[in-house]
């Protein structure tokens, strides 16, 4: 493992001193916030961020440091990237400076050769990160013929996002903050740990498209899924989608339809976990786990997500979308969900703001897991405006019965 550290830090160090050797540009961004608790000490945590990049031709690289009151330096990341259109190379390596920690290192090299797309990924966690050491790589090949897509990711250790996968998030456990990266390494040492295959492209009648993927590991079968979108009818105001997933570890099989009227004027999810046979694969019933309605209008989304099975499902936290998603599913793709609340009343706004920038106001509003309808629990309202086109402000608020949780002020600086 000390090898691998130290050849990519080798390694980034010679690109960064070709980088500097060329004539290029710097950007910059610096971002302050402060958190306040009314409940304890008044200013909870301070931080800093500042990010610097340079690119100089096909190369770019990028230093983010991360420094807070409560821990001291959290982050320092450095990034680089390699684009030489038919080849490129994007490279990442984290580290925890106030405990002098290595905590993780990626390499993303693609290539585009005859219309194939081949990229090699590769990661490796170090020993201060929950589930180090462990490194692994992935790869996927990528064709398109006869307007179908067929996509091959072998994962040797590694799994990649995409297709229904997430990549993995850094976690500092005592303040939640996190850095998030394509390339998962789930496995110590090498060795071939799954594949997936997926056909996507081909439809047939009034169904646009279809995406069918398998999955399958060392250990045998693992799920199979199907999405259709673009289904018709010939109502040129309607448009239907489904996700249908079968999983062997929990035999199980869920159903997602999803309605779409209009541009997305109102969009209406059902989650169905479908009852099958202890013995075979008759369907003896459809069972209703969860509900997404939304609308969308002029830049105002307007969603309701409801839990009616939470033992099966769960609602993800702001940072990861504020969706709906199996139990197995947020824990498997490591995001961050509610379990103590069954129901989501949400609200954002975006609109241009002064001097070019987007503006952005969300109100989400948590309801709790209790027998009393509309049992208000959590509220979390956020807001980012900017004054010009390289300063913003945001603003973040966690209320709760009888008090204010969290309050959190910041700003951005970008030159």
């Amino acid at each position: 493992m000390n090898v691998r550290i130290l050849g990519t830090a080798v390694a980034l160090i010679g690109i960064l001193s070709l980088c500097l050797l060329a004539q290029g540009s710097f950007t910059a961004d610096l971002g302050f916030e402060v958190t306040f608790d009314p409940n304890g000490p008044f200013i909870a945590d301070m931080g800093t961020t500042f990010e610097l990049g340079y690119a100089a031709g096909p190369v770019q690289w990028a230093s983010y440091s991360d420094c807070r009151l409560t821990v001291g330096y959290l982050w320092q990341e450095f990034r680089m990237d390699v684009d030489l259109d038919a080849f490129a190379v994007h490279g990442d390596i984290l580290f925890g400076p106030s405990t002098a920690d290595y905590l993780y290192a990626q390499v993303i090299a693609e290539m585009t050769f005859l219309g194939v797309d081949v990229g090699f990924y590769w990661a490796q966690l170090g020993d201060a990160v929950l589930g180090g050491p462990a490194d692994g790589s992935a790869l996927r090949i990528a064709a398109r013929f006869a307007g179908l897509e067929v996509v091959s990711t072998t994962e040797i250790g590694a799994r990649i996002e995409g297709d229904g996968f997430a990549g993995i998030d850094i976690v500092h456990a005592s303040t939640g903050l996190y850095r998030h990266y394509e390339t998962n390494p789930r496995a110590a040492g090498q060795g071939f740990t799954g594949e997936k295959l997926r056909i996507g492209g081909f439809g047939f009648g009034c169904i646009g498209n279809v995406d069918a993927t398998l999955y399958f590991t060392c250990q045998g079968f693992d799920f199979l899924s199907f999405e259709v979108d673009e289904v018709t009818f010939g109502i040129p105001w309607l448009n239907l989608g489904l996700e249908l997933t079968y999983e062997l570890q929990t035999k199980s099989l869920a159903m997602t339809p999803t309605f779409v009227v209009g541009d997305e004027l109102i969009c209406f999810r059902p989650h169905f976990a479908v009852r099958l046979g202890t013995t075979s694969w008759a369907i003896e019933g459809f069972e209703l786990g969860a509900l997404e309605v939304g609308c969308s209008w002029n830049g105002i989304t307007i969603k309701d997500l409801t839990v009616l099975d939470t033992g099966r499902f769960v609602i993800t936290a702001e940072d990861d979308g504020s969706t709906i998603e199996t139990l197995d599913d947020a824990i498997d793709r490591g995001h961050d969900f509610y379990v103590q609340y069954r129901e989501l009343l949400s609200i954002e706004i975006t609109f241009d703001g002064c001097c070019g920038s987007t503006d952005r106001i969300l109100l989400n509003t948590y309801f709790a897991d209790t027998s009393v309808l509309f049992d208000w629990a959590m509220s979390y309202l956020e807001m980012r405006a900017g004054v010009s086109s390289d300063i913003a402000f945001s603003l973040a608020m966690t209320v709760m019965p009888g008090k204010i949780d969290a309050v959190e002020l910041g700003f951005t600086l970008h030159w």
